[in-house]
């Protein structure tokens, strides 16, 4: 029987596996997570594009990138749009490409401990079981699906999927309340193989909570504290997402499963995703990093 050393070891050798590949993937580009000369130059770009005034520092863009974060309350599809011009709406585009929230991310190697399916709208959670179907044609295996996922009442419109009408030979409720009770009839509605959908799963049903006068739905980091209060065991655990929410959710998740090794799975963006949906998930993706970005960088002109 394996025991604590082989287990380390184990995982280790999955840190020095993704590691090795991720170079490999990215020998043409650069992590602007982690090169903070690069992310500095593409954040001043955009700023400048977008005719929003900033001082030079890295720690300063940043700060000035949280006027494109949501408000309390407030869902994506209800961001407003920019009144700015068709050039500027494609050169920030093209910046953001930069910045590796546009280009789907494909994951590193084959074999995972779990796959984390990340809580969104009805029809995102279905476009990512439809990744992991197009993923697990190609090779790609977990030993347990988790639904990290939460109480947000659906949103007529956006949560609407004609999947999740009463089915004729099927014993549903007619339509889902909750955003775990949609990923719940997602796992038997959806389309996949019998082998995905014999994985054990698990559906992190993350409470609500109320805040400075709202109820605030739980986010990436509310569900990965939730699933932590059952004392999983670390293992390689494969993010699934898609554009431009995939780096922001995997920085998080990074820090809060430490002994963890994580990957990334991002499909392509809702061609519906407007610009001010991809600032949102760029400036809640530089919130999170930032307390781990040196100061040297941070303050760097």
């Amino acid at each position: 029987m394996p025991g604590r050393n082989s287990q380390f070891n184990h995982q280790w050798f999955l840190v020095g596996t993704l590691m090795h590949l991720s170079m490999l993937s990215q020998a043409d580009t650069v992590d602007p997570g982690e090169n903070y000369e690069v992310l500095s130059l593409t954040l001043n770009e955009l700023l400048t594009a977008l005719c929003i005034a900033h001082d030079s520092t890295l720690e300063s863009m940043i700060d000035t990138s949280q006027i494109w974060r949501r408000k309390p309350g407030q869902e994506r599809w209800e961001l407003p749009a920019l009144n700015i011009s068709t050039s500027q709406v494609d050169r920030a585009f093209d910046l953001l490409e930069t910045l590796g929230l546009i280009s789907p991310i494909a994951p590193l190697i084959k074999q995972y401990d779990y796959a984390l399916l990340l809580g969104s709208t009805a029809p995102g959670m279905k476009r990512r079981l439809d990744y992991i179907t197009d993923w697990w044609s190609q090779g790609v295996r977990f030993k347990r699906l988790i639904f990290l996922v939460g109480q947000r009442p659906l949103t007529p419109g956006a949560d609407y999927l004609d999947i999740l009408k009463r089915q004729p030979d099927k014993n549903l409720d007619p339509f889902p309340f909750t955003e775990t009770e949609a990923a719940i009839m997602l796992h038997q509605l959806v389309p996949m193989p019998e082998a995905i959908r014999a994985v054990p799963v698990e559906f992190i049903d993350t409470p609500r909570n109320w805040r400075n006068g709202f109820w605030h739905r739980p986010n990436t980091r509310d569900t990965l504290k939730h699933w932590l209060k059952a004392d999983p065991i670390p293992g390689a655990a494969l993010v699934i997402s898609d554009q431009p929410h995939g780096v922001y959710q995997k920085e998080v998740v990074r820090q809060e499963l430490p002994g963890f090794v994580i990957d990334l799975m991002a499909g392509p963006a809702d061609p519906a995703a407007t610009l001010p949906v991809y600032l949102d998930a760029l400036a809640l993706w530089l919130y999170n990093l930032k307390p781990f970005i040196p100061q040297s960088a941070l303050q760097r002109q």
